[in-house]
């Protein structure tokens, strides 16, 4: 038991250790940093506009949204921030929630603020959905792929592993923490 122990220790402070040289980091993709601080602010801002994303989700995102939305800016379906921020001012309408400083003439509200974080998740979510509508969809889909699997990814484990193609998936146990056995009597 007590060598299970150290094991599990030893394990610990392996994966701990994984995004210890950038403190505060949920992940970093190259160089860089995606802090934890990024992570919860979106969560934030996207469960206030009626969007529930897990953690894991957001931090998936927030690493392949740069590549996601070079590759449709290279392939003529590319979207501006303009564009995240009217996504999401669109949504934030949806659910009546429009900013106070509205001109009684216009009928609308003026755009809301988000952080980058959040907008970054709409930039993806609209250039994704236009590579997802290109003629040659399935060709850019495996450069996609190939480009997500070339980035060297460290994500700090509290929020899950990513795969292949960087898709954090939350960890369901802890490695290093034994489970109680069952009484036998």
């Amino acid at each position: 038991m007590r060598a299970l122990a150290a094991t599990g220790g030893l394990v610990a402070a392996g994966l701990l250790a994984a995004c210890s040289g950038t403190p505060g980091a949920a992940a970093v993709v190259d160089d860089r940093v995606i802090t934890t601080s990024d992570v919860q602010v979106a969560s934030d801002e996207l469960a206030a506009l009626g969007q529930q994303f897990d953690v894991s989700a957001v931090v998936s995102v927030l690493i392949q949204e740069p590549t996601v939305t070079a590759i449709a800016q290279e392939h003529g379906v590319g979207v501006s921030d303009a564009d995240a921020v009217a996504l999401l001012d669109q949504v934030a309408a949806s659910l009546g929630q429009a900013d106070d400083d509205t001109d009684p003439g216009a009928g609308e509200a003026t755009p809301e603020t988000f952080s980058e974080p959040t907008i970054a998740i709409a930039r993806y979510s609209l250039a994704s959905g236009n590579l997802q509508e290109a003629d040659d969809a399935d060709a850019i889909g495996d450069e996609v792929s190939e480009r997500l699997a070339a980035l060297d990814v460290d994500v700090n484990p509290r929020f899950g592993t990513a795969d292949e193609n960087q898709n954090v998936t939350a960890l369901t146990s802890w490695p290093w923490i034994a489970a109680p056995e069952a009484d036998a009597s």
